[in-house]
């Protein structure tokens, strides 16, 4: 194997060179099938998977952080060939029963769950099917695949679709800053992109201008949007819900939920809504409260465009400081150089930047180096721009195998320099920077060298966010935010007065942003347990959690690419359920001397280093002693004391 960090961006012959790779494996796949042990079974499909995998994800990242029409037509080509691939392999009886020989050796305890993870990995794709029914399964699932492509392009160009020219007179109650970012000649431009979406809600005294705005983005993909119908998914969003439908009743399965949790840690869809109805029911009374004293505040009736606006003035109320008197000290070059010694302390490893090209001139290049030498790299593209797919993530290039070192995509839709000034950060990006490379740390510093359990490949789906969410917790420490800041023009520190306010004010209407949460996972859970109209369903649950009522424009879920886009459907709970893991796994790493402990050790050595080769469950235990407990979250938001 060739020991590159370095992937190739060139987006030529994509096709052609999925073909190949595909119809090789399908060749190795028939050679595999009739071996006899782990080296002639498992091996040569490691390392096929490992070439394949390394394609198609330089192909949707690309298509993701650099979209164009021109290459979206070549990739949406690649999508059926990589779905009837994978869906032969599963199908593949002749190689379902080498596994199943494999099963019966003596085997590592790593290549014991493997094994036992690809036959559960078959089965739940359909191995088993026949004739007709796994003809259909294989049409599902190419079709899936498009329309999840089709569901993001939709989201991508309907949020692009609308500018708006304004007056400074138009944006009473914005900092320097914030017009700094859309000054556009004599006026300002503004656009759904998150970064200027978030600043016109949280600062525009305009109430007029906040509810245009709003409508504009929570309409988006939509037959009542700014784009009317042409890019509206909800046609989209239909046939995926189906199409998911059936190809879980092919499966022998009630519905979606049961086939997600399938090979989830949780046991059943109902013990999911037990923990959500669990934390709702936490969480509601003082929610209320925190509403009650926002509207008392504001002296009226609250609209879903003026919570945000509200809440900062409240907040700087009760705590001296708004948003925007924290971002001048957190300039781009501080954060990171401040993430990057967080994580040297945490885990002994060095990141260093190169002097790389890549496929755009604003992305990081990034080597993390231990005492040993290099063990990976990320390439960090961390500004929002119109071509680019909103939100955040972290995305694999290739795993550890042989002599190939991980290489991770991180991704985010943070602020991007001004003419005059470097890019500088809300607190909140911090947190979402944290958390990606929660994702990538626990992706680079695997030890596993099976490409299927490599990192976070093999991770259940409600085990994944574990090290990101932990990470997030390491944002507010008094040591971090001294290390991340510097104002950008006198250099000084965060002083300990507003350290202090962003401390008292971390959970400031956290109960609030759990409903929300709920809200999203109890409506994810439902609409694959059922099919009935997502609408319909979302208003059901609106009765349980909203605090707000929702206007008639809102089709939010038009662009929950979460669930129609990525890979959380019926999964969208794992956030909370990851949350609970990372708040039990935080405070007990604190009580026991923190960053020097065994236990902060002991976190890296049986969660990060051994990705989805061992059961996860058991690891954490084995990290902590005992199974997780809901009360730290409670306690980390603020709901219970301590």
């Amino acid at each position: 194997m060739p020991n590159s960090l370095t992937p190739n961006f060139s987006t030529k012959n994509i096709v052609q060179d999925i073909q190949e790779l595909t119809s090789l494996g399908l060749k190795d796949a028939e050679l595999a099938s009739k071996g006899v042990d782990w080296d002639s079974v498992v091996k040569p499909l490691d390392l096929i998977s490992h070439e394949i995998g390394k394609s198609t994800s330089i192909n949707s990242h690309i298509n993701s952080v650099m979209y164009s029409d021109e290459f979206n037509k070549e990739y949406e080509k690649t999508l059926p060939i990589i779905s009837k691939y994978y869906s032969e392999m599963t199908s593949n009886k002749a190689l379902y029963k080498a596994y199943k020989r494999v099963e019966k050796l003596r085997l590592s305890k790593q290549q014991r769950h493997i094994i036992n993870e690809s036959i559960k990995d078959f089965e739940l794709s359909g191995v088993a099917l026949e004739g007709k029914d796994n003809e259909r399964m294989m049409e599902i699932k190419e079709r899936l695949s498009l329309l999840s492509n089709k569901f993001m392009n939709n989201s991508l160009k309907s949020t692009n679709e609308w500018k708006k020219l304004v007056s400074k007179n138009s944006l009473k109650g914005y900092g320097d800053d914030q017009l700094e970012k859309i000054k556009n000649g004599d006026k300002y431009e503004l656009n759904l992109q998150i970064p200027v979406y978030l600043d016109l809600m949280t600062y525009a005294e305009d109430e007029s201008l906040r509810e245009e705005v709003y409508k504009a983005y929570i309409s988006r993909a939509s037959d009542v949007g700014i784009t009317a119908n042409k890019y509206d998914n909800s046609k989209v969003m239909k046939e995926i819900l189906n199409l998911r439908l059936e190809m879980s009743k092919l499966l022998e399965f009630k519905n979606y939920a049961e086939l997600s949790v399938a090979s989830k840690m949780v046991d059943s869809p109902n013990q999911v809504m037990d923990f959500l109805n669990d934390l709702v029911l936490r969480s509601k009374p003082q929610a209320i409260e925190d509403l009650k004293e926002l509207e008392d505040f504001a002296g009226k009736e609250l609209k879903p465009w003026d919570l945000m606006f509200y809440s900062e003035k409240l907040k700087e109320k009760k705590y001296g400081y708004k948003r925007s008197d924290l971002t001048p000290y957190f300039p781009e070059k501080n954060v990171l150089e401040g993430l990057f010694s967080t994580i040297k302390r945490l885990y002994g490893i060095t990141i260093k930047e190169l002097n790389e090209d890549t496929y755009h001139k604003d992305v990081r290049v990034l080597d993390i180096v231990n005492s040993e030498g290099i063990i990976g790299r990320v390439y960090l593209d961390i500004y929002a721009r119109e071509n680019k797919r909103g939100g955040a993530w972290m995305s694999d290039y290739q795993g550890l195998f042989d002599e190939t070192k991980p290489v991770a995509f991180v991704v985010c839709n943070l602020n991007s320099p001004s003419k005059d000034k470097p890019a500088l950060f809300e607190f909140d990006e911090i947190i979402t920077l944290f958390h990606e490379f929660g994702h990538a740390l626990h992706h680079l510093l695997t030890k596993v060298s099976y490409p299927s359990a490599a990192g976070i490949n093999g991770v259940p789906w409600d085990g994944v966010e574990l090290p990101s969410q932990y990470m997030e917790f390491f944002c507010y420490e008094k040591e971090v935010v001294e290390l991340m800041s510097s104002h950008w023009q006198t250099g000084e520190k965060l002083p300990a007065h507003l350290y202090d306010k962003l401390i008292n004010a971390k959970n400031f209407q956290s109960s609030m942003q759990m409903m929300r949460q709920c809200e999203f996972s109890i409506w994810d859970m439902k609409v694959h347990m059922s099919n009935d109209d997502p609408y319909d369903i979302l208003r059901d649950v609106q009765k349980q959690t909203s605090l707000i009522p929702s206007i008639n424009e809102n089709r939010f879920l038009n662009t929950f690419g979460h669930i129609f886009g990525g890979g959380y459907a019926a999964g969208y709970f794992s956030y909370k359920w990851a949350e609970v893991l990372a708040a039990d796994a935080y405070y007990y790493v604190k009580s026991k001397d923190h960053t020097s402990s065994v236990a902060s050790d002991s976190f890296l050595k049986n969660i990060l280093q051994v990705g989805g080769s061992l059961d996860f469950m058991d690891q954490y235990i084995k990290f902590r002693g005992k199974k997780p407990s809901i009360e730290p979250l409670l306690i980390a938001n603020g709901i219970i004391t301590p």
